[in-house]
């Protein structure tokens, strides 16, 4: 038997499991978790797709006896991060490396330790106990094997916070005939139907498939899932985030507006925060507003422009963003649409490392602009986002609940409705449970 080197440690129905552990009253009750704008559902937990529902289902397809009988929440991503962000803590403290996969996933190194599987076991105990998550691992020589072992113990344990020992597995080249084809790492839909027709049905099948068969018919990436399926490491863990090559902030908003630069404006904004704490300045930038698909309207334009020297001053991507956005609303107008704008969104894009921008004879990096950034994201990280902003964006008007903070106003029309939204327990000072 292969010895591991990789584990997974994935929390189970991440963001239901989040939400029960500040409202007990969900534990036992079919609960979902609603995406942008309390639209799709995102998150589910057993009960709940044992009703029918799916990932992805919109909440008003939900037939109204299945309706009433399920607990819907709006998602919350400042508690689900900040919970997130704990168990890396415990990770952290008993695994030598640990690579953030996703909010709820986290690969760690396994490698040396004297009893892999106990040391998960106890991660996952800990997590249990510390923060309240239901976890399963899994464990291989490989990352792949690692993904399969995650899934297999989530299979054999039920996602049960009882489960114990059920709820780590080593997964190995040969003990992998139980996992489906379609649940291996990289697999995906488009290749588990070609694969089916061929008579793969099981992870087990595609390892023991001709290696050149699947190189020539399927690809390289395909190929280094099958090396990686048989206990060969095609790669290891990543434990900085790779550059970006672009930036996206979006929204389908709560309401159709007829002006959308408040929107614009806070998007660019959060989109400048991110580029500037991963150490990236934008070359270009990219505009779009859609219509209203649900009233007939099938508006969509964007706008794209390049900056004459990579940026990473707020101000002037707001002023392409709001010349941008000019020309579509001008585009609009004289197309005689009369419906207002659904969705909209900023993109940066042509992302270089700050430090590896070659200035020439013309254009160079603005250091007064880039210092004063540098302050405004420090007096941000203190005190919160939308302390301090370019112009108005900075500014909370109105409605504003005590003590947060976020970009531009709380009540605008084109904010998400979020009709079942829970407190941020950990991450908000009014928000923290009381007791009585």
């Amino acid at each position: 038997m292969l010895p591991p080197r990789f584990g997974l440690i994935d929390g189970n129905n991440f963001y239901v499991s989040c939400e029960r552990v500040f409202d007990p009253s969900l534990r036992g009750v079919p609960t979902v978790v609603l995406g942008n704008g309390d639209g799709c559902c995102i998150s589910l937990c057993p009960l709940a797709k044992g009703l029918g529902l799916k990932i992805g289902t919109p909440i008003f397809q939900v037939p109204d006896a299945i309706r009433k009988k399920i607990q819907v929440r709006s998602a919350n991503f400042a508690l689900y991060g900040d919970l997130s962000a704990r168990i890396v803590s415990v990770l952290s403290d008993l695994f030598p490396r640990v690579e953030v996969y996703s909010i709820d996933e986290n690969f760690v190194d396994v490698e040396g330790l004297k009893d892999p599987f106990a040391t998960c076991l106890e991660a996952r105990e800990r997590i249990l106990r510390w923060v309240g998550i239901p976890c399963c691992a899994g464990i291989g020589a490989t990352r792949t094997l690692a993904k399969a072992g995650n899934k297999m113990a989530k299979d054999r344990s039920k996602r049960a916070a009882n489960a114990g020992a059920l709820a780590v597995f080593h997964a190995t080249p040969q003990n992998i005939d139980a996992l489906a084809v379609e649940d291996v790492w990289g697999v995906g839909r488009r290749f588990t139907a070609r694969l089916n027709a061929e008579g793969v049905k099981s992870a087990a099948d595609l390892a023991a498939l001709p290696a050149d068969h699947v190189r020539a018919r399927y690809g390289v990436v395909l190929a280094r899932t099958q090396t990686e399926l048989r206990g060969v490491p095609c790669g290891d863990l990543e434990l900085e985030e790779p550059n970006r090559k672009q930036l996206v902030i979006s929204r389908t908003f709560g309401r159709d507006v007829l002006d959308p630069m408040d929107a614009l404006t806070t998007f660019t904004t959060v989109a400048c925060e991110k580029l500037r704490s991963r150490g990236l300045a934008a070359g270009a930038l990219w505009v779009w507003l859609d219509g209203n698909p649900f009233k007939g309207d099938t508006f969509h334009a964007s706008r794209a422009v390049p900056f004459p020297f990579p940026t990473r001053d707020t101000a002037e991507v707001l002023r392409a963003v709001r010349f941008l956005a000019k020309s579509i609303q001008d585009q609009a107008s004289r197309s005689g649409r009369s419906v207002p704008f659904k969705r909209g969104g900023v993109g940066l894009t042509d992302l270089v490392r700050a430090e590896d921008r070659q200035a020439d004879l013309f254009f160079g990096p603005d250091e007064k602009a880039e210092r004063a950034m540098a302050v405004l994201d420090k007096i941000n990280a203190k005190w919160g986002r939308g302390t301090v902003g370019v112009g108005s964006v900075g500014w909370r008007v109105g409605g504003a609940r005590p003590g947060e903070k976020r970009v531009g106003r709380r009540d605008a029309q084109w904010r998400p409705t979020l009709k079942a939204l829970s407190p941020s327990y950990t991450t908000k000072w009014s928000d923290l449970l009381r007791v009585r």
